[in-house]
């Protein structure tokens, strides 16, 4: 019995290492990022908030003869540590911006350094790996982009935040180039460098402060789909005033973008412990909260209780400054 039982142990252990290699380790990260992840959402922001450049150029068109000048801007966004991104667009004038047949798409090449006249990586949607505008391709109104490296040591790695030349190259050789000259990141010329975090998943986790652990805040960020609108889960794990663990929870709704939100947190009446009661127990309101991220592992927030609750029910206003504590996989703040 006991060397069966030692066999079956022995193929339990194989069978267990090999669902463990199976498992997958989360979303593919590019370990040659060119921004902090954090940093930027879908949709890209779409307005300059510091230095920019903008140029005219001359493309041609998509399946017939002819060609159209549009605009191209060049700017940078601040992101956590002292970082930017790099983005940029393309815009056909009002006229022509819905009309075919449509303009195709530049290339796009960076000299920096050492390195001359190399393929930029430009895409549609922030922190991708695989994605690529490709030169030659149709586009309609406006097509912006931030410009991404490539997830190889075999392709030119840029630094988005030091001054580099970027080339807009029409797919037609005889229409002329329009060059950028982009100084480096000057995060003192921004005025939202030093505003807290755009509010996005990156920010979900928990929060607590280790100068008394054993109270905390959970949060989730999610998206309404087809909308720019965005939610967070707010749950605070506190206590009572006579030392009893006690939760508020809540919801609030924000748009894309937004750098704080507003919470409104309710307690529960009714209830017992593991669902051991009839129907379903009763919310009622207990006041806000008020939260924003001034960096990746940090979280501020302002509460207020309402006036007129019951006797044991905890009360008070302030402002607290927690730490994160964990993390999503695939979603790791920087």
């Amino acid at each position: 019995m006991k060397r069966v039982y030692s066999i079956f142990l022995g193929t339990l252990t194989l069978w267990s290492a090999s669902l463990a290699l199976a498992d997958s380790p989360g979303p593919s990260l590019n370990p040659y990022r060119a921004y902090p992840p954090s940093c930027l959402a879908d949709p890209l922001p779409a307005s300059p908030s510091g230095p920019f450049l903008s140029g005219r150029m001359t493309l041609p068109l998509f399946g017939a003869a002819g060609t159209e000048m549009v605009t191209v801007n060049l700017w940078r966004t601040p992101c956590n540590g002292g970082r930017s991104a790099l983005l940029g667009s393309v815009v056909r004038d009002a006229p022509n911006a819905f009309a075919a047949p449509f303009p195709q798409f530049p290339a796009v090449v960076i000299t920096q350094g050492a390195m001359s006249n190399q393929s930029a990586r430009v895409v549609g949607e922030p922190n991708t790996v695989r994605a690529l505008y490709e030169p030659g391709a149709p586009f309609v109104g406006t097509q912006q982009f931030v410009f991404e490296n490539y997830p190889t040591s075999v392709a030119a790695q840029f630094d988005y935040n030091a001054a580099l030349t970027v080339k807009f190259v029409p797919t037609n050789s005889s229409l002329p180039t329009l060059t950028a000259p982009m100084p480096a990141y000057d995060l003192g010329q921004y005025a939202n460098a030093f505003l807290p975090l755009p509010i996005t998943g990156y920010l979900t986790g928990n929060w607590y402060d280790p100068a008394h652990s054993g109270e905390g805040v959970q949060t989730e960020i999610g998206e309404i789909p087809g909308t720019t609108s965005r939610y967070i889960v707010f749950a605070w794990y506190t206590y009572d005033n006579s030392g009893t663990a006690y939760w508020l929870f809540g919801s609030g709704g924000f748009n894309a973008g937004d750098r704080s939100a507003s919470i409104t947190l309710e307690y529960e009446t009714g209830g017992s412990f593991a669902g051991a009661f009839s129907g379903s127990a009763t919310p009622a309101a207990w006041g806000t909260v008020t939260v924003n991220f001034p960096d990746c592992n940090t979280m501020a927030f302002t509460y207020d209780a309402n006036a007129g609750l019951p006797t044991g029910v905890p009360l008070g206003f302030g402002s607290k400054q927690w730490t994160r504590l964990t993390s999503i996989n695939g979603l790791s703040c920087q």
